[in-house]
């Protein structure tokens, strides 16, 4: 027998196709990789236009082979669940455009900067889509005297994520920013679908949120009353009326039970992390096709990191940017900056496109114990450091943007190997092409590839901090567009330093032919 609700999502779906002539009605059909699982996919995307506005919404349902309904996209067993599912329906709404006087955009955000980029640089909320579905917000106010902006991470966590920038010309004339930037609880990522506080990672009961622990893996729960032997060594626990037979005093049996500690409580445990930045610019030529613009801005870093060797708890440090040019030369745009970190726990462009990936890590540890670690944790292996960054962004014609970023430090970094700091290389790469308007039967075409904080990027040895893909639509013909999209990232779940393994690799991959209608 089908089911019910099945039912009522189809109808709901198709009851949305005969809107308003006004309104862009797209489709879509195809499969999506979810959690390593392929789901099927049926889609509807209207984009609706009022004045100024802009709403796009994402009416989708994903099914397996077996037609079972890929819950979390509609969920309505509680409160919590019914704002999520609505918030997911969301795809964007947008008032204006970047660089209008007043520009909004609630949705996915896919490229968001604060001013020079020394504490937000490309942050995109949306890289694990559609296995993580986030809805933030971005906004701009500008004026001739002053701008402001800001953004927000995912409401559907209550805003964990959030920062800002006001920029001034009312002290000398020229642009001063001052920006802040927190993440008020890094746990916050973590998906808990049981709704018991525990993160699905670190829970054994993931959908149940009665029971969270069990140390043996047996499928019993540690405090379940019918777990006889809570770490499976064979030996029963206690003796007492839960065993048939026994009727008389408890008797403890085992008096060395190995147990696992309890997981992670988001709603009791946080760790939260802030950062400052003043920055200041001056322009020296400004022309319609060419511009050349002096800056300098600093960051300090607010939270606690741990000594890689001694595990002592360290303050966050500062960076520093002394130096910096943005000039604009026709179709090339091309950024420089001189960069010092004085005292290291320090990471330039900290909130980047592979934030809401590195914002927690993972390791296990005894008992099958997964720990977790923040990427806070991890800035102690930086020691003092110096070096500079360069960008270059070109347009090749009508057709094609291409970008290609390099940082390249050099100072301390903590050597596992040595156990102790070294002087080394930390290095970053970026790159990304874009074709900008169709070719033939190739309707969009984007391919983009990071690594962060490493001795050699070129070397293209998989870390955390890489992040790879490329999204291809091709034209069918009757309006139908076949789209793919790929992106690779990975996990270090072992906690060796290393990725080794389809474990240790994510892959997100969406195959979908859309339409309009």
């Amino acid at each position: 027998m089908r089911n019910p609700r099945n039912i009522f999502l189809v109808i709901i779906l198709a009851s949305l196709m005969p809107l308003n002539s006004q309104i862009q009605n797209k489709g879509a059909v195809g499969a999506v990789t979810i959690d390593g699982k392929v789901w099927n996919q049926i889609a509807i995307r209207p984009v609706i236009p009022i004045g100024k506005w802009g709403v796009a919404l994402d009416l989708v349902i994903y099914f397996d082979a077996e037609g079972n309904i890929h819950a979390d996209e509609w969920d309505f067993s509680s409160a919590n669940a019914i704002k999520n599912t609505l918030i997911d329906k969301i795809y964007y709404i947008r008032y204006g455009y970047p660089g209008d006087r007043i520009y909004g955009k609630i949705g996915a955000l896919d490229r968001v900067n604060l001013g020079y980029g020394i504490l937000v640089s490309d942050y995109a909320n949306m890289m694990l889509y559609p296995q993580v579905r986030k809805t933030g917000l971005n906004f701009e106010y500008n004026s001739k005297s002053i701008n402001i902006e800001g953004f927000v991470n995912d409401f559907k966590e209550n805003i964990g994520l959030f920062g800002g920038r006001v920029v001034t010309r009312k002290v000398l004339g020229l642009p001063i920013g001052f920006s802040m930037v927190t993440d008020r609880n890094q746990y916050l990522g973590l998906k808990d679908s049981d709704g018991d506080g525990r993160p699905n990672i670190v829970d054994d009961f993931p959908n149940d949120k009665n029971w969270w622990v069990d140390t043996d893996g047996d499928g019993i729960a540690d405090n379940n009353p019918d777990e006889w032997d809570i770490d499976g060594d064979g030996i029963t626990d206690t003796l007492d009326s839960r065993i048939p037979g026994w009727t008389g005093d408890p008797v403890i049996l085992d008096q060395d039970i190995s147990r696992k500690g309890n997981p992670l409580n988001l709603s009791e445990d946080s760790d939260g992390i802030m950062a400052f930045a003043v920055d200041i610019g001056y322009p020296l030529v400004t022309q319609d096709n060419f511009s050349i613009s002096l800056y300098a801005q600093i960051a300090q870093m607010i939270g606690e990191t741990v000594h890689p060797g001694t595990g002592k708890t360290l303050s966050l440090g500062t960076g520093l940017v002394p130096f910096g040019v943005s000039s604009r030369f026709g179709p090339a745009r091309f950024y420089f900056e001189y960069r010092i970190m004085p005292k290291g726990r320090f990471e330039f462009n900290y909130w980047n496109r592979l934030y809401e990936i590195e914002r927690i890590r993972f390791s296990s540890g005894e008992n099958n114990q997964i720990i977790l670690k923040t990427k806070e944790s991890g800035l102690g292996r930086f020691g003092k450091q110096k070096g500079y960054f360069a960008r270059m962004v070109l347009n090749v014609g009508p057709l094609f943007e291409a970008s290609a970023a390099y940082h390249d430090m050099l100072g301390e970094i903590w050597s596992s190997a040595e156990e102790t700091f070294i002087d080394d290389k930390n290095q970053t790469f970026l790159a990304s092409l874009r074709l900008k308007k169709s070719i033939s039967k190739i309707q969009h075409a984007r391919a983009f590839y990071q690594q962060r904080n490493v001795p050699n990027p070129f070397k293209f040895d998989y870390t955390e901090s890489t992040i790879l893909g490329y999204e291809l639509g091709i034209a069918l013909g009757q309006g139908l567009v076949l789209n793919y999209t790929f992106r690779r990232s990975f996990r270090d779940m072992n906690g060796d330093g290393k990725i080794s393994g389809d474990d240790e690799t994510i892959d997100i991959r969406s195959i979908e032919t859309s339409f309009s209608f």
